[in-house]
């Protein structure tokens, strides 16, 4: 099943390669893939949806998952920092998760079943 489902998200580990790359980032492969796993689970969480063997998210947030990847690689080094400030260059996060919240407002949660 894992092989099945890295192949799922090869396309999602190529764009978010290339747009980091135009960042300036070098990223290993295995955390690429550890990212967007990891984005996925904050997305259908967020979304209330049950992944199954042939859809693991919804198509429709593929997006949003790379913007929390760099979102979330963008900030490694300043993990729990709410504020940093070095060499006159000033910078701060959203606190919460690794994810900000104005992204992950995005998502629509699914209907609840009664």
């Amino acid at each position: 099943m894992e092989i099945q489902t890295d192949e799922m998200i090869k396309p999602l580990v190529i764009k978010l390669n290339r747009r980091l790359t135009t960042r300036g980032f070098t990223v290993s492969t295995e955390d690429l893939y550890d990212e967007i796993y990891s984005a996925i689970g904050a997305v259908n969480s967020r979304r209330r949806f049950i992944p199954t063997s042939d859809k693991l998210f919804d198509s429709m947030y593929e997006d949003l998952i790379v913007r929390l990847c760099i979102a979330s690689i963008s900030k490694w080094g300043a993990e729990g920092e709410s504020a940093h400030s070095e060499n006159g260059v000033n910078r701060s996060y959203e606190k919460g998760s690794e994810y900000p919240e104005s992204m992950l407002s995005e998502v629509i949660p699914l209907g609840r079943a009664r």
